[in-house]
């Protein structure tokens, strides 16, 4: 029997919102969110659960919606981790916590002599781990740091961060509740999985992935959890339901979030109106990175119209670089200082990082290619028309300027 999705109110939305943004609600930390949430339980399960295939999980402590993707991406990472290194190890700190009981303290000794067994012969590096290297000690440091961040760990004593530093180095640690339910639970055993594809299609078997409930449920977790999606990477079934849906998710998607949808030509997208930006995080941010992205944009913008409209999206290295050039030129006297002054190759190198995690752009190393998405397009910034760039006094120190739009 098909679950009954109820009408939201602003209340609704914004939980709805809340349950989007964050990993978890816990309780001792977000009480009163956590208090609403409760009374909505139901009808926020149903919601996602139908919309998107997405488990709402409560218990006593806390509350967390499983967000699972319809495809991963690099920039999907968890924060502060770096190396596949890192998430080995992570996952073996989730094993050897199976092993403690709830509120059971152990020391970061006894973790480090636990990970020597438990790290897998096979991962990557040859070596495995040696508390001897600088960057193992530095790998682990990442994943208590995470660890304790999302409240898996509480440290007791000692310092996670001078392990880095010096292997003697000690902490104490207790175990959470939260470490249990880190990780999403999977219908079959984990080792019965031979691929990425088949965990994250996983409960999707009994259905054909490009019609009704899977087709259905895919589109809106890329919605939902990316920035946009794109008509070159999706099915074809997919856009035309885009198109034939269009009002119907339109609707839907406002009465159940605070987002609206939008759908052009080679995208569709998700975007957050003014008034809601301070609620959840949003392109473009006040950062300088921000306004080199959305002056590249205008730059983009600028070149199809050149070009009697022709659309280029696809750009070797060398013309890559003559195209940020030309944007440094043009507005460049606008931009921060950290990024006006910066050398050129880091320049490059931060912004394409930035614009690969907006899905702005992707990057091909072996063919030397770069592609700027749809989605820069739509994202530009220009300075007021009553705008001058800064001017130096006689003694060298910079004059204020007034704000760029962005």
């Amino acid at each position: 029997m098909a679950s009954v999705i109820e009408k939201f109110d602003d209340d609704d939305r914004e939980m709805a919102q809340a349950l989007l943004e964050q990993y978890w609600v816990i309780r001792e930390e977000q009480p009163d969110l956590y208090q609403r949430l409760r009374k909505r339980e139901q009808a926020l399960r149903n919601y996602f659960f139908d919309k998107c295939g997405f488990r709402l999980l409560v218990t006593r402590q806390f509350i967390k919606l499983e967000k699972i993707p319809a495809s991963s991406a690099a920039w999907m990472g968890l924060p502060g981790l770096q190396q596949v290194r890192d998430y080995t190890l992570l996952c073996c700190l989730l094993a050897f916590l199976e092993s403690k009981s709830l509120d059971e303290q152990f020391l970061l000794s006894d973790l480090c002599e636990a990970l020597l067994s438990l790290y897998p012969e096979t991962a990557p590096e040859q070596d495995g781990i040696r508390w001897e290297s600088y960057e193992c000690r530095k790998a682990l440091v990442r994943v208590l740091e995470l660890a304790c961040a999302y409240r898996l760990l509480v440290k007791v004593d000692g310092d996670v961060a001078g392990f880095g530093g010096n292997r003697e180095s000690e902490a104490l640690f207790e175990v959470t509740l939260l470490a249990r339910y880190f990780l999403r639970s999977y219908p079959k055993d984990l080792q019965q999985y031979a691929t990425m594809s088949q965990l994250l299609a996983a409960e999707d078997v009994e259905e054909e992935s490009d019609v009704g409930r899977v087709r259905k449920q895919r589109i809106y977790r890329e919605l939902y959890l990316t920035p946009g999606y794109e008509r070159r990477g999706a099915g074809s079934s997919d856009f035309l339901y885009l198109r034939n849906m269009r009002n119907r998710l339109a609707e839907d998607i406002s009465e159940h979030s605070l987002l609206r949808f939008e759908l052009y030509k080679e995208v569709a997208m998700l975007t957050v109106p003014a008034e809601r930006r301070y609620q959840m995080q949003a392109f473009p941010d006040r950062s300088g990175l921000a306004a080199v992205m959305l002056h590249l944009g205008s730059a983009m913008r600028q070149r199809w119209r050149e070009a009697d409209g022709a659309v280029k999206f696809s750009f070797t290295d060398l013309e890559f670089d003559q195209l940020l050039e030309e944007c440094r030129q043009r507005t460049g006297a606008g931009w921060t200082k950290e990024y006006r002054d910066m050398p050129m190759a880091k320049l490059k190198r931060e912004l394409l990082a930035a614009l690969v995690d907006w899905k702005m752009a992707c990057v091909d190393e072996e063919a030397g290619f770069i592609w700027l998405t749809p989605l820069l397009g739509r994202t530009i910034g220009a300075y007021p028309e009553d705008y001058k760039p800064e001017k130096k006094s006689k003694n060298g120190t910079e004059l204020k300027k007034s704000e760029a739009a962005l």
